[in-house]
């Protein structure tokens, strides 16, 4: 079956492209924030060291040097799971390493506060339940500082009050420097998320559009099931390219697809400047139908003016091939029971003899024949040239009273 509605999505490699991008970014500033810490851990150690604080110095220094090596080891990629946790681990621990040389939080200028930096980590780069493991670390390492910090006697390192002072000052300012670039990092995704979901929302309401006609899609996106309704007076219209199955016999699968895409892609497009609404395709058949919205005359006329314009259309598709390619049509107007059906895959149609009728009408015209019943006629009144053809067989119908829809009349 070709010609059926193909709503545009996102393609699959865009998508992964979208994901790689993504991780890409993540990787990159994670190596950014740790790169952040581990520069500043380095003077930090040079001030430890000045002042004859060496072991504080070491592990500040240490800090640096890891640090430096987990970044060369895991710059890749694929290493990125790797450094994420090391830089986890080393952000949790060294600083309360400092902390406990320098004996508790005022001493080392509450040094443990880049600790913090760990659980944020994590909440930006692994996962909420992670982050919590990692804050719950945390806080126990502040209560062990606490602890420390109660016993401990004011400056026992030796360290001037003005350097404590100012060891403050750089200890919050430096861990308010990197929160607050991954709380902009943080929302920043948050909002592209949001953006790509409202993408992927519009997508499912086009793609509904595409499948469904406007009303009986709010009607799905409320949930609403089953939906069925019995319609009087709908316009149905069945076309069908006559001489494309000896068409498709002698050319290549692409030239017959390309052709017939070629052909229903434009019935698309003259739908859409009508009231009309487009049912399926059968081979190389197409279906649509008129009148949905209880306005019988207007679906009616919408029918046969979208007749006229792709009867048009293929007779100047016809003459520049060498196949004798054609168009015979089919229009009735009844009562139909329309409705969705399928859940994965849904499906709008209607059912009915009206239908029937409307397929048989299509199946005794002849090429380049617009064949309508007198019901559509009536409905038609003299907006339209119709040429009466008394009563037609119908194969597995009885006999109904039918005309031929020539052009518009003058005025109509």
């Amino acid at each position: 079956m070709s010609g059926d509605k193909k709503p545009e999505a996102p393609s699959p490699r865009f998508a992964m492209d979208a994901s790689l991008g993504d991780s890409e970014l993540s990787h990159r500033l994670l190596v950014l924030c740790a790169t952040m810490m581990a520069i500043p851990a380095f003077f930090w150690g040079g001030i430890y060291a000045y002042f004859g604080e060496y072991k504080a110095a070491a592990i500040a220094w240490a800090f640096t040097v890891i640090s430096i090596a987990t970044l060369f080891l895991f710059r890749k990629a694929k290493g990125y799971r790797l450094l994420r946790e090391s830089q986890l681990f080393l952000t949790l621990m060294l600083p309360f390493l400092v902390m406990l040389e320098l004996d508790g939080f005022i001493n080392s200028s509450a040094v443990i506060v880049w600790s913090l930096i760990s659980p944020m980590g994590a909440l930006v780069f692994a996962s909420r339940k992670t982050a919590i493991y990692w804050f719950v670390a945390f806080i126990f390492l502040i209560l062990i500082g606490a602890a420390i910090n109660y016993h401990a006697p004011a400056l026992e390192k030796g360290l001037p009050p003005e350097l404590v002072t100012i060891l403050f000052v750089m200890n919050l300012s430096g861990v308010s420097i990197v929160a607050f670039i991954l709380l902009v990092y943080f929302v920043t995704q948050k909002e592209k998320t949001y953006s790509l979901l409202e993408m992927e929302r519009g997508s499912s309401e086009n793609l509904i559009r595409n499948m469904l006609p406007e009303a009986i899609g709010e009607r799905l996106k409320q949930e609403q099931r089953p939906i069925a309704d019995r319609l009087d007076n709908v316009t149905i219209l069945f076309a069908d390219i006559s001489g494309f199955t000896s068409y498709a016999m002698n050319r290549p699968p692409e030239e017959v697809v390309s052709l017939l895409d070629r052909i229903f892609s434009h019935f698309d497009n003259i739908i859409s400047q009508h009231g009309l609404e487009k049912i399926k395709t059968i081979g190389d058949a197409y279906m649509v139908c008129g009148g949905l919205n209880d306005d019988a005359k207007a679906g009616a006329n919408e029918a046969a003016a979208f007749a006229l314009e792709i009867m048009t259309y293929v007779k100047q598709l016809a003459q520049a091939s060498p196949e004798p390619l054609g168009l015979r049509i089919g229009i009735n107007t009844g009562s139909v029971v329309a409705g969705v059906i399928g859940h994965s895959k849904y499906s709008y149609d209607i059912w009915g003899d009206a239908v029937n009728i409307a397929a048989r009408l299509q199946q005794t015209a002849r090429t380049g024949d617009i064949l309508i019943s007198e019901k559509t006629a009536q409905l038609l009144e003299n907006a339209f040239t119709l040429k009466p053809q008394g009563e037609t067989g119908l194969k597995g119908h009885t006999p109904v009273v039918t005309y031929t829809l020539l052009s518009k009349s003058i005025g109509g």
